[in-house]
């Protein structure tokens, strides 16, 4: 909950689940390119920078962010993130908006496969 609230605090609910889907895509990912838990990738470097930053020990998740949290973990899904590995912000000139192709935009977020 405190990785979603840092990273989409001020997103709908499809958005904030978005992030925690992208989350645990990545720890369920067979590939081996990504951490088999959620610290790992949370922690992985290049990745959540809330994370390295030491901004995620110190935040108290807003109450949306902790029902999106739960309904990821219970197997909630937002169809469209449902294969998304990467997010950013439409600000945002990242890796994945240049190498990746956006599947879905929520709120300020676009999401990639």
């Amino acid at each position: 909950s405190r990785v979603i609230y840092a990273e989409s605090g001020n997103q709908v609910l499809e958005g904030k689940m978005g992030v925690g889907i992208v989350v645990l895509n990545r720890v369920n990912d067979k590939s081996g390119v990504w951490p088999d838990s959620i610290k790992g990738v949370i922690a992985q470097r290049n990745q959540f920078s809330t994370y390295k930053g030491g901004k995620l020990a110190n935040r108290t998740p807003n109450a949306e962010s902790v029902v999106a949290a739960k309904l990821v973990l219970d197997g909630g899904m937002v169809k469209e993130v449902k294969n998304a590995f990467f997010f950013d912000t439409f600000r945002n000139n990242s890796w994945a908006a240049r190498n990746k192709s956006v599947i879905a935009a929520i709120g300020g977020h676009r999401f990639y496969g």
